[in-house]
């Protein structure tokens, strides 16, 4: 491998999530195709790529059944836990924060997840969102 391409996410309503991800995190349109159902999202600094698709326009074939019955769309969800994103420091973590609070975005502010400051939301859909800064070195 030679890096992360993108991340696919399915969601009830492409544009909402796709403004939300540009107003919340800063990414831009990349690609989109209305008649497939999807846009493409980037982060041009970090290289990050999310994909939105609608959850209707899910291809076929992740639609047959798993073990459990049910089709591989319905339990995909349950396999992600959050997408976390990294940020340089402390500092830019608190001006994630500060950004949030100003558009409105529900956020509990910036709390210590595995002894780093962290910055957790949901995006409409509820997938979980987080932003890690590095651990503060104890002197």
């Amino acid at each position: 491998m030679t890096g992360f391409s993108h991340v696919q996410l399915c969601v009830s309503d492409v544009p909402t999530s796709a403004e939300w991800y540009a107003a919340v995190l800063g990414l831009e349109s990349h690609l989109a195709d209305p008649d497939i159902g999807y846009v493409a999202l980037r982060h041009r600094p970090a290289g990050v790529v999310i994909v939105l698709t609608a959850r209707a326009a899910v291809p076929s074939a992740l639609e047959s059944p798993d073990p459990a019955g049910e089709s591989r769309s319905q339990s995909a969800g349950r396999g992600l836990d959050h997408l976390a994103f990294a940020v340089a420091d402390g500092d830019i973590l608190q001006e994630w924060a500060d950004h949030l609070t100003r558009i409105g975005i529900d956020h509990p502010g910036v709390v210590s997840e595995n002894g780093n400051p962290s910055l957790q939301l949901r995006d409409p859909d509820g997938i979980a969102i987080e932003l890690v800064a590095p651990r503060t070195p104890s002197h």
